[in-house]
């Protein structure tokens, strides 16, 4: 897991988002590395999709109930991916409409 700290009002340090990388099958990990890091002061949290090949409808409910469990904790769960099957899969269920896609370099 990496965190990005920018500085903000004086010194008091807010964090903006933190990655995590996603594996199908670990929602109960995964959810509980998310409410940490909204706990923490995370404003946003970026499931990296680069280990994961594809995404099936499995992995795409796993990832809805982590972007509902973020967003009723008051922050918000982007994805990441330079894969090209998992961002089709993402545009083809209409769910990069949904989610914030960032590129690859962002966080």
């Amino acid at each position: 897991m990496t965190a990005s700290r920018r500085a903000a009002n004086s010194l008091q340090l807010r964090m903006e988002s933190v990655t995590i990388e996603y594996r199908p099958d670990t929602l109960a990990a995964l959810e509980v590395a998310i409410l940490g890091a909204l706990r923490d002061g995370a404003e946003r949290v970026v499931l990296d999709l680069d280990s994961t090949a594809t995404l099936d409808s499995a992995a795409l409910r796993e990832l809805i109930t982590l972007l509902r469990l973020a967003r009723s904790n008051g922050g918000d769960l982007a994805l990441r991916s330079t894969r090209a099957d998992p961002l089709r899969t993402l545009s083809v269920t209409a769910l990069d409409h949904v989610f914030p896609v960032l590129k690859p370099s962002a966080a």
